[in-house]
């Protein structure tokens, strides 16, 4: 994917034995699309950030931050259907 001033930032809090999560961060890979990666078990951080957005640190959860409007993604499925359309 080419870095684009327009592309939201996408961060994606998961955890490396959540297969749901490698299963969007295999169709990312595939469609080229570059993810922050943000392992919520190796970083307290991201845990509590994901937490506090949610109210559950349930993962996968795709952050879409796109100027001063954040989203927050969950169900692997539908993160996936997000990749696809927009970078696809």
């Amino acid at each position: 994917m080419n870095a684009d001033a327009a592309a939201p930032n996408l961060a994606l809090y998961y955890f490396d034995s959540c297969p749901f999560c490698v299963m969007v961060m295999r169709t990312a890979k595939q469609l080229g699309v570059e993810l922050d990666l943000r392992d919520i078990m190796s970083n307290d951080q991201h845990r509590k950030d994901l937490g506090q957005a949610r109210g559950r640190t349930t993962v996968p959860v795709l952050r879409i931050t796109d100027g001063a409007k954040d989203q927050w993604m969950p169900e692997s499925r539908d993160i996936m259907r997000y990749l696809e359309e927009h970078y696809g």
